[in-house]
């Protein structure tokens, strides 16, 4: 018996602004309208495609739809959208013709997406020399005190999103050395901050970090994800630097690497900005972040590395507002995920689909277009309610 399959060729999203209230806190379900425009073009990123026709022995069964898993981003900032209603995909039509024989059901996927982060901090030479300060926990407008306050409530942050954190620091040894003594994400918050805290230990410093006073930021960042994030996945093989999403899958799992510096590679050529960032792409399933501190770093190397993200701090005392924002973002992460499934009216050939969007409240509008090529000769029921 044939085997059921279908290609989708394109997924484009084009949002326009509409008429309609401003969007209000409450209505960004907690983020504030600084971090949420009011409206404007979303980007929708296929996660995986797949369908429920065909059993555990490639036969096809008598009642099945179609089902794509994605993910919902405001284009201005790159801010996840949460809270899409499937109301708010109100209207599907197939080839230009509108159909009430089509059925569509779109669903947030928060429970099966799941998101482990990788804090890596940069304790080179400057950051050692503000922690030798006497006062360096009390002093708000030290460099020392900064990182490790503003990690802590990024901490909070990802734990209060149900997701898991692990720390590793970087200096001008060949790899990233975890922090806690857990080398592998956790929820436990408090283990997270007492590990920062080592950071006030004079002894500690002696023995991990004096003498380590140059930053190999492009080696670090490299062995953290071939190493270290590899290694929390199952289906990550290193010297393939593969992550496959397999379609039958019930969780998908995802990384994100948020590096922090104060400066820029200052060890010389053991790996460059291009190796770097062609190993970086060949993980399909991570997310990259930057924090730049001070007129030190170099912005268009730390936005080439957090493809998904840089921000600036030029001060010592925004640090804290810089990580608060990026917490903010990987906070919402998870229910920025959708499903949409459905069944097309038509069975055979090419369908053309599309499917309009409209979020009165946030004046968020737009339309998904998809090609489909539909498998020839084929019944089947659609389970769709």
């Amino acid at each position: 018996m044939n085997k059921f399959y279908f290609v989708i060729f394109t997924l484009v999203a084009t949002l326009f602004y509409g008429c309609g209230r401003a969007a209000t806190e409450s209505d960004a379900q907690g983020l504030t309208t600084s971090s949420y425009p009011s409206g404007g073009k979303v980007d929708f990123d296929i996660i995986s495609k797949s369908n429920t026709l065909l059993d555990k022995e490639g036969n096809y069964k008598d009642a099945g739809h179609y089902s794509i898993l994605f993910q919902a981003k405001v284009h201005k900032n790159g801010m996840p959208l949460s809270g899409l209603n499937h109301d708010e995909f109100y209207t599907m039509s197939e080839n230009g013709i509108y159909t009430e024989e089509s059925k569509l059901h779109v669903s947030q996927e928060g429970k099966i997406v799941t998101n482990k982060v990788l804090l890596l901090l940069d304790f080179s030479g400057s950051i050692v020399s503000d922690c030798n300060e006497v006062n360096a926990s009390k002093d708000s407008s030290n460099l020392c005190y900064q990182i490790v306050n503003a990690s802590k409530s990024f901490i909070d942050t990802i734990v209060l999103a149900n997701q898991k954190m692990s720390i590793y620091y970087f200096n001008s040894q060949r790899k990233p050395l975890p922090l806690s003594d857990n080398a592998f994400p956790t929820d436990n918050t408090q283990l997270l901050k007492d590990s920062l805290n080592k950071l006030y230990d004079a002894s500690w410093r002696k023995k991990y970090l004096e003498g380590y006073n140059s930053t190999n930021l492009y080696g670090a960042i490299k062995v953290a994800a071939d190493e270290v994030v590899c290694d929390w996945f199952q289906d990550c093989i290193p010297k393939v630097k593969s992550q496959i999403l397999t379609k039958d899958k019930k969780n998908y799992d995802f990384a994100t690497i948020v590096v922090f510096t104060d400066g820029k590679h200052t060890v010389g050529d053991n790996v460059s900005l291009n190796e770097l960032l062609s190993d970086l792409s060949l993980y399909k399933r991570n997310y990259y972040y930057t924090i730049g501190l001070g007129k030190d770093v170099e912005d268009d190397v730390l936005k080439q590395i957090g493809k998904d993200g840089y921000l600036k701090a030029d001060q010592t005392e925004k640090l804290y507002q810089k990580f608060g924002e990026l917490g903010e973002k990987l906070n919402h992460f998870a229910n920025s995920f959708y499903r949409l499934d459905f069944c097309p009216a038509q069975q055979d050939g090419v369908l053309d689909l599309r499917v309009d969007v409209d979020d009165r409240g946030r004046k968020f509008y737009g339309t998904i277009e998809e090609k489909i090529h539909l498998i020839n000769g084929i019944d089947f029921r659609c389970d769709i309610p």
